[in-house]
């Protein structure tokens, strides 16, 4: 009977042990379905959620799929990171428009310039091997070729650090792309500038470490000195310290691309929609522009760089190198972008939360990543056209999907009051920058007098407006000198004044006025006056109306365009930049006569500009 009962009470043990074992299983399953669903729900709320970088409360917001369309993008790649890792990646749209083939995880596309931050971790592991000194004068290791030594090296020798957080003074800009049947420059090609370069020689034109100035060309150097020690190629270099340690198995900075890799290649297009000859462009300054990368790989490297800097990875980079690439070391304002940055990585203040980012924009390309210094959050987005907006919108949809820190400003509107409308209406200025503040069915709207369209001006507290597309509040304020109001901007992260604009009299006209009106002898009168009274004034400067001249060629403003660079050539007579300018927008339009003219003008004045003497070959044989 003893033997019967204990008998049974096992049997009892291991019934409920059983019970117990299953209730754990169903958990787990349970468990991982719910996961599994949240996963989902939230693809569908970023592919769902497209938004303007201030969302109102009430506001619809768009798909992927409404924003491609809209855009004309033909294909898109996403990755998402969540808590250090990749949460999930997706491939929208199609690789190339008359194969209709779908973009997957697989699919490749050009990183541009995003590939400096992978450049400056694999210098860094070349760092840590002892082969560098970051603080080295660089030409102690440049065996090839030396940057060269003039007034602005004498005190000052250009370091590896420099030309990692662009404070090396490098000149040019940029280095150039290349049609696939076109002749490829060697690297020390385009370290000298000659031909088949475009680029002019590659120097420095400014005190290395006085300030940080953006440039492709600085990474040029890099490339040459990692050749130098290692005594191998860029590619080789890169794919034992970076990409195979990382797992980046789709990834290549390889020039020319294998056949296997050439299957999985998005083409890219321009913004009017059409393909780029040959489906893309060659970039042989490999280590700023040369990756071709998924977007699954990269959001790898940026989860690496993350898991480093929380004392979570031992494998790859150390973590004290690794956090130089997220030490601010300045701010750069060069070419209409301002952004701080690091050793690789730009860096994002917002709300005094510190992201690593980066942009980059080859001819049918763009690509773009934001990721959370701190909190083990990001997003890759890379397109094969360039629309920036776009990309910009799906980071925000992943902001709001997974509640980043104060990254997407929110705000209710208010009713505003038809008294405050009737004081604020009018045009402002700060700087020659002009706004105007006008009412239109019973809506208040914005405009700077460049653009356009306005955008509606939405009153958001008793003393703050804000714009959809403007992440800064604006408010109207009394000037202490009459009895108007000021329109002030205000800085995101403190609440500091970032500029004021004040109110214009009405019979008042800036020059830029003029040429929208289509007065080009008043314009040109009015900018002669202005730079004899002050030619340090921003909106008179050769620079600034070089770059407003671009900015509406790429509108395809065609009339202004040619028209401020006409100004800029009458201001500046001795520059060569300036014909170089006006010679690319008669080539736009057809005006060839012109346009060979001009570039031959800028040559005459720059001999050593290689770009310039293409175009202008290229011109003459088309005649």
């Amino acid at each position: 009977m003893k033997l019967k009962e204990e008998f049974l009470k096992k049997v009892l043990v291991m019934k409920k042990i059983i019970r117990i074992f299953l209730l754990i299983i169903l958990f787990q399953s349970c468990t991982e379905e719910s996961n599994t669903d949240t996963t989902v729900d939230l693809i569908k709320k970023v592919e769902n959620g497209l938004t303007t970088r201030v969302h109102i409360v009430g506001d619809s917001t768009w798909s992927i799929e409404e924003r491609m369309k809209h855009y004309g993008i033909p294909g898109v790649s996403i990755a998402v990171i969540h808590n250090g890792e990749i949460a999930w990646a997706k491939g929208y749209g199609v690789v190339d428009k008359e194969s209709q083939i779908p973009v997957t995880t697989q699919t490749l596309f050009q990183a541009a310039a995003t590939s400096m931050p992978v450049t400056a971790y694999g210098a860094l592991r070349v760092v840590e091997e002892n082969k560098f000194d970051l603080d080295e004068d660089v030409n102690s290791y440049l065996k090839s070729w030396k940057v060269p030594e003039n007034e602005f090296t004498k005190d000052k020798k250009v370091t590896i650090k420099n030309l990692l957080n662009h404070s090396a003074g490098i000149h040019p800009r940029g280095t150039g792309s290349y049609s696939i049947h076109e002749k490829i420059p060697t690297l020390l090609e385009i370290l000298n500038g000659i031909y088949p370069a475009k680029n002019e020689p590659i120097t420095v034109n400014k005190e290395p470490s006085e300030s940080v100035r953006f440039a492709y060309a600085s990474y040029v150097p890099i490339q040459q000195m990692m050749l130098d020690v290692e005594g191998k190629t860029f590619p080789e270099i890169m794919h034992e310290l970076v990409l195979q340690p990382l797992e980046m198995n789709n990834s290549t900075f390889n020039l020319s691309l294998t056949t296997e890799q050439l299957t999985k290649v998005a083409t890219g297009y321009l913004k009017d929609g059409s393909k780029v000859k040959g489906g893309r462009k060659i970039d042989p300054a490999l280590a700023s522009t040369g990756l071709w990368t998924t977007a699954e790989d990269y959001a790898k490297f940026i989860a690496n760089v993350q898991q480093t800097l929380k004392g979570q990875r031992t494998k790859g980079l150390s973590k004290d190198l690794t956090q130089l690439m997220g030490t601010p070391y300045g701010v750069s304002n060069n070419s209409g972008w301002s952004f701080t940055l690091g050793l690789g990585f730009q860096l994002f203040n917002r709300n005094d939360e510190i992201y690593l980012r980066h942009h980059g924009w080859n001819t049918g390309f763009y690509a773009e990543i934001m990721a959370h210094r701190d909190k083990g959050y990001g997003v890759v987005v890379f397109t094969n056209s360039t629309f920036p907006e776009f990309n910009a919108e799906v980071m925000r949809s992943v902001a709001m999907a997974y509640d980043w820190d104060k990254f997407v400003p929110i705000h209710k509107k208010i009713e505003i009051e038809q008294s405050l409308v009737n004081k604020i209406n009018g045009r402002y200025m700060s700087d020659g920058r002009i706004v105007e503040v006008f009412q239109k069915d019973n809506q208040l709207f914005y405009k700077n007098i460049l653009d356009l369209e306005a955008e509606e001006l939405v009153k958001v507290s008793d003393s703050s407006f804000v714009r959809r597309n403007s992440s800064r509040l604006m408010q109207f304020t009394p000037d202490s000198e009459n009895e108007t109001l000021n329109l002030i901007y205000l800085n995101r992260n403190d609440r500091t004044i970032a500029a004021t604009f004040v109110k214009m009299d009405t019979d008042k006209k800036e020059p830029i006025e003029f040429l929208l009106e289509g007065d080009f002898d008043k314009a040109l009168s009015a900018y002669m006056a202005l730079k004899e009274h002050d030619s340090t004034y921003l909106t008179v400067t050769e620079d600034y109306l070089n770059d407003l001249g671009y900015d509406f060629f790429h509108e395809d403003r065609m009339k202004l365009s040619q028209d401020v660079f006409k100004v800029n050539m009458i201001l500046y007579p001795d520059s060569y930049k300036v014909y170089d300018s006006y010679a690319e927008a008669c080539a736009k339009i057809g005006e060839i006569d012109m346009a060979i003219l001009n570039y031959t003008k800028s040559l005459e004045l720059n001999p050593q500009n290689n770009r310039t003497r293409q175009k202008l070959m290229e011109l003459q044989k088309s005649e």
